[in-house]
């Protein structure tokens, strides 16, 4: 079992990548680093790497200032629509990028919704704000995107701590904000910092926001390897440069993992902690402006890009559908590869064949994991977990030049193979950990009563994991749906999806019709979750 995903990724995966490396560090037929020596020299290449590192700090800090007091106030307090605020947390994680990049320019752009704002509310003759396409309105992007990550961490820590040792402080005479920093803050930092690694790495390797909100200027290591495979058309200099981001990226996620055991929290866990309701004492209304930001960071962008689809450029006459109509005009075809039915139809189908293929692939690495510990079989496994979408985008367009994945180079089939080396080691998240909790007693009893393995793994697990095995399948619809950057990478005449379509749409500054096209992303992709969801909770009352 645990060599028919070695071969496929073998295929699929360490071939191309193994053509990267080769284009990379091979000139006249001999391996040398001579290329990434002069890109090291390079000042163009230098500045990337400054500007990525940059940007992915800032990016972190301001993901933390955002997204710390949102976990607090999940942890402390009690207030209506608590859960709904808790469920909006992992909204940002299937919103595709390039959606967020768009609702970003529409409403903090020079003439968006907020700055129109503010110039008739006091009258101003130039906007107040402006962030974007600049290092900031990044940051602010990628704050969006990630500050739910920093609410999750902090929140579960939180919620996990003993409140005994809070109430011994305060019986000591400690002030609230002083058995904070004391007794509370030690304890959740290992949670603040593991939260902190892995959006450093998020935002390190981040695509879609930089291209949409930089472009060229501000452009990242990701964008660079983009640049000079698609746009100069310079292979052997986009190799190189995937080949350094490779091995930034694989020391950053090394760091990571290693340093799971340095920022895993030892604290035990207790009583649940008590909660405060939310606005009950005078001094709580200094939350009020943290969520007037709350608002405008997270509700305004999408909601932005809603709006924008039924008024521009109509603006006075009321609602109007006008620009979902003009996606279907001829003149739209250039950026939409044909018809908007057409570039539907093929997100679609790409993220139906993407669910289906990665959760077969899910499923059975689940399996040989199960069966055989072994630290080098997992990293194997998982490895594509590590590599980014531009650098796997780039392999594949190597790869796809020569037998034995040519066959896949003319048809959407290109794209599957991109999405499902992105989306499976998730499904693998997700699955794993609820098959390592399933009682071995009850496949032990099915063994005994004469089942073999695959049949006990049929009756048994399989119908014990189905609700987990839905999640999975709706997370791996719901990314395929909104992941840009392989098909970027891939894409050719005629081979177009929404996300590409809407930063076609972008490019061009047709903003009514890349909202609209957005928003019809947004509702399909919730769609299916929503669905995958009702599904699961039918199941598992049927098995109840």
């Amino acid at each position: 079992m645990a060599l028919l995903p070695l071969l496929f990724l073998a295929l699929s995966f360490f071939l191309p990548l193994w053509q990267v490396l080769s284009q990379g560090l091979k000139a006249e037929g001999r391996w040398t680093a001579a290329r990434l020596a002069q890109l090291l020299s390079d000042p163009y290449v230098l500045h990337l790497l400054r500007f990525t590192l940059k940007q992915a700090l800032l990016s972190s800090l301001f993901s933390l200032a955002l997204g710390f007091p949102l976990g607090w106030l999940l942890a402390r307090y009690d207030f209506p629509g608590k859960e709904a605020a808790r469920a909006f947390t992992l909204v940002p994680f299937v919103l595709p990028p390039i959606t967020v990049a768009l609702g970003f320019i529409l409403f903090f752009g020079n003439s968006g919704y907020l700055n129109r704002f503010l110039i008739g509310l006091f009258g101003l003759s130039s906007p107040p704000i402006k962030v974007l396409y600049s290092l900031w309105g990044i940051v602010l992007a990628h704050a969006f995107y990630n500050a739910p990550v920093f609410a999750r961490f902090v929140s579960a820590a939180w919620e996990g701590l003993d409140p005994g040792l809070t109430e011994a402080a305060r019986t000591l005479g400690a002030r609230p904000f002083s058995v904070f920093l004391t007794v509370t803050l030690p304890q959740i930092l290992p949670a603040i910092l593991s939260a902190f690694a892995l959006v450093f790495v998020f935002c390190f390797l981040s695509f879609a926001i930089p291209l949409a909100l930089g472009g060229a200027r501000y452009a990242t290591l990701e964008v660079g390897v983009y640049l000079y495979a698609r746009v100069y058309l310079d292979q052997g200099q986009a190799a190189a440069l995937a080949i350094l981001e490779l091995v930034i990226a694989l020391g950053l996620t090394y760091l990571y993992i290693r340093g799971g055991g340095i920022f895993t929290s030892r604290g035990q866990v207790g009583r649940p902690q008590a909660t405060v309701k939310l606005f009950s004492r005078p001094r709580q209304l200094f939350w009020l402006p943290y969520l007037f930001l709350s608002v405008l960071v997270f509700l305004g962008p999408i909601g932005a890009v809603i709006a924008d689809s039924f008024t521009r450029p109509w603006q006075g006459q009321g609602p109007t559908l006008a620009w979902y109509g003009m996606l279907f005009s001829p003149a739209q075809s250039p950026f939409i590869g044909g018809s908007p039915l057409a570039s539907m139809a093929l997100s679609l189908e790409v993220a139906g064949m993407t669910a289906f293929l990665a959760l077969g692939l899910g499923i059975l690495v689940c399996w040989a994991l199960r069966r055989m510990r072994s630290v080098l079989l997992e990293a194997l496994l998982m490895a594509p977990l590590a590599v980014s979408s531009v650098v796997l985008g780039l392999a594949l367009l190597f790869a796809f030049r020569r037998p034995p994945l040519s066959a896949l180079a003319s048809g959407p089939w290109s794209i599957v193979l991109a999405h499902t080396l992105i989306v499976y080691p998730l499904v693998v998240r997700v699955i794993r950990p609820l098959w390592q909790g399933l009682d071995p007693a009850l496949v032990e009893a099915a063994r005994t009563l004469g089942a073999g393995g695959f049949l006990a793994f049929l009756t048994v697990e399989l119908p014990l994991l189905s609700r987990g095995i839905l999640v999975a399948g709706a997370f791996a619809f719901a990314l395929s749906m909104g992941e840009m950057t392989a098909v970027a990478m891939l894409s050719r005449p005629g081979l177009v999806t929404i996300p590409l379509a809407i930063y076609h749409f972008l490019s061009a500054r047709r903003f009514g019709a890349a909202s609209a096209m957005a928003t019809i992303l947004i509702l399909t992709t919730a769609g299916a979750v929503f669905l995958w969801e009702y599904m699961g909770r039918r199941l598992l009352r049927g098995q109840a």
